[in-house]
């Protein structure tokens, strides 16, 4: 039983949206060998020798088609060396594919994305590439065919990203499938597009099959034929886990191919992309391996099934849950109400299977002592506990805000004026909780919320201690974990090469990092790599705040800044309240008052109300704690 390829292809063919690139854009363009390529496999009488010469004759070409060769023929007795021996092994359909595939692969690689890191990109493409061909031999499909599917898939998702911008920035932020959010907001997916420019290009029917359902799960479970065919592969590949998230389900659809196909087992597959990936040269040092990832997938499924049925009986001690308002690599975060008090309250929840009792006792000793801190500025903790299922929990209040990572996407950099008005908030809080013996090492935009609360426009809470490092008076006995803690972008150089060390002026560098990026709209470095970021805030002066900006900023403001980035924690402000008086007496101070952030919330609330139904989602409100 096959699949009838062509009718498939010419029903989509004939479906598929009316859709034109703009016109500034470049389309791959294939070389000319590859035409004279393709025509003269046309002929069934053209031997080895008569295809091989115009590949040959394009030596990137031929060095891509015997690299792509020996990773579909991994297992061969010896390497292919040849374009001769690729075509007498492969034949000249399959040859074809390859070459189509190489030629594509070459013509795109150049496409840049201010949305995509070229490198992950290119090597999530591999890792794809592998997994999809190495379940096609499990299940016992065409390999080359669900390999090159792999690899092409995605391979116009740059090109477009870059040309629907400010679209794909708003379709990444939205937590479902990425065909599903193209579709609404531009009546065509990525996936429906490049398959019908490869049949175009003239791609094997059944290649340009897997392109364009690679996606659509629900068809394949459908389908015995489709299911008996490189589609299946071309779907698990798919489902696998991505810088780009487009498939949030991808670990179910993987459970669900299990049930489907009896000869896939995906953490077997995984396995050997990890082997093979180990001895690559091409991508050495892999940080996680696929395996791992899927494992963790794995853990976390489990865990949120937890979470569902905690969700499910929808009492947490004197709370009721709600909806479900955030979610992180630390834990969940619900919205709530008390049962007797009728208070709104955000309930976290803890993903306690990623957590030793070691951390839950860390963790529970935290919530003791942030409860404690009173500053207006402190999100405040209500209360905190255990469930039934095991999960440690804690209830705090429910803040109606707009986080500060939010405000700079959706309006730009603000005056300094603002910025002073803010960090001292920020500094208010951070002064008791130091001198409380708390280190929060996680400031950063998203942990700061901007609301109005009492009839006070413009207040800032400082949100999530869950990364706090209690100090202990005598360093030698704290327990606390010495590993890295916080976020890349806004960590401190000690916390990098020495987070035993780490104390409340690692919270200044961080705050400075903020500072940063309200006055300018970026971060202080930027990397494709966490590790070259990481070593920008070891080695790297700051550029000054006004350059990046490209306009004037005060200099007293700017030097307050540049010195809260300073390497050396000895020559930062050594405590927050050092900073808050510096910050006063800057020229700004007192130019943001109280009549100008009500101005501001009064216009906001009128744009959100005049603009609700059309509003992207970064712009609504946000009625939530999104730290998690």
């Amino acid at each position: 039983m096959s699949a009838n390829w062509t009718n498939l292809v010419q029903d989509a063919l004939r479906t598929r949206p009316q859709f034109e690139l703009p016109r500034r854009l470049k389309l791959p363009v294939l070389p000319q060998s590859v035409v004279e390529f393709t025509s003269i496999a046309e002929n069934p009488q053209a031997g080895p020798q008569e295809l091989a010469a115009p590949i040959e004759a394009d030596s990137g070409l031929t060095s891509e088609l015997l690299r792509q060769v020996n990773s579909v023929g991994t297992g061969l007795r010896q390497r292919v060396a040849s374009i001769p021996q690729a075509i007498n092994l492969f034949g000249p359909r399959r040859t074809k594919t390859l070459v189509l595939t190489c030629a594509l692969q070459t013509a795109t690689s150049g496409m840049k994305s201010r949305l995509i890191n070229a490198m992950q990109f290119q090597k999530e493409n591999r890792i794809r590439a592998i997994f999809a061909r190495e379940t096609a031999r499990e299940i016992g499909v065409d390999a080359e065919v669900a390999y090159s599917a792999g690899l092409l898939q995605d391979f116009l998702l740059p090109l477009l990203t870059e040309a629907f911008h400010e679209d794909y920035t708003q379709l990444f932020r939205k937590e479902r499938e990425l065909v599903e959010k193209e579709r609404e907001q531009f009546g065509w997916d990525h996936a429906q597009i490049a398959a019908g420019l490869m049949h175009d290009w003239g791609f094997p029917d059944e290649l340009v099959a897997c392109v364009w359902l690679h996606h659509d799960i629900e068809r394949l479970t459908l389908n015995a034929e489709l299911q008996a065919s490189s589609v299946s592969a071309a779907v698990a590949a798919a489902a696998l886990p991505e810088s780009l998230c487009q498939s949030p389900q991808g670990f179910e659809t993987l459970l669900l191919l299990q049930d489907v196909l009896p000869d896939f087992a995906f953490l077997e597959v995984a396995n050997v992309v990890d082997e093979e990936f180990a001895g690559d040269n091409l991508h050495p040092g892999q940080a996680v391996g696929l395996c791992e990832r899927l494992g963790n997938l794995a853990v976390d499924n489990l865990e949120q099934r937890r979470l569902d049925r905690v969700h499910h009986h929808r009492q947490l001690g004197n709370y009721t849950l709600e909806d479900q308002i955030g979610l992180g690599g630390m834990g969940v975060v619900y919205r709530a109400r008390h049962c007797m008090l009728k208070r709104p309250a955000a309930i976290k929840l803890l993903h306690s299977m990623q957590l030793g009792p070691e951390s839950l006792a860390r963790f529970e000793t935290e919530v003791q002592l942030t409860c404690q801190l009173t500053s207006p500025h402190t999100i405040a903790v209500y209360d905190y506990g255990v469930t039934s299922e095991g999960l440690f929990y804690y209830a705090m209040e429910y803040l109606d805000g707009i986080t500060l990572y939010q405000l700079v996407q959706d309006y730009g950099p603000l005056p300094a004026g603002r910025v002073i008005h803010l960090l001292q908030q920020v500094c208010s809080s951070l002064a008791e909780a130091h001198a409380a013996g708390l280190i929060h090492r996680d400031l950063k935009p998203e942990n700061l919320m901007l609301c109005c609360r009492g009839g006070v426009p413009d207040m800032l809470k400082v949100l999530d201690f869950g990364l706090a490092k209690i100090v202990s008076a005598h360093p030698e006995r704290d327990q606390v974990s010495q590993s890295l803690s916080g976020t890349p972008l806004y960590m401190s150089p000690e916390s990098i090469s020495a987070p035993q060390s780490v104390d409340a002026r690692s919270d200044l560098y961080s705050l400075g990092a903020v500072a940063y990026y309200l006055l300018t709209g970026t971060s202080v470095f930027s990397g494709e790599t966490v590790h070259e970021v990481l070593c920008q805030h070891l080695r790297e002066a700051p550029q000054r705040p006004s350059r990046r900006l490209g306009s004037f900023i005060d200099s007293d403001l700017e030097f307050v800044v540049l010195q809260c980035l300073a390497k050396d924690p000895a020559s930062r402000p050594q405590s927050a309240l050092e900073l808050s008086r510096l910050l006063s007496k800057c020229l700004a101070d007192k130019s943001w008052g109280g009549l100008d952030a009500a101005q501001w919330w009064l216009r906001r609330e009128g744009f959100l109300q005049e603009n609700r139904s059309v509003l992207p989602g970064s712009l609504e409100p946000t009625r939530m704690v999104v730290s998690v």
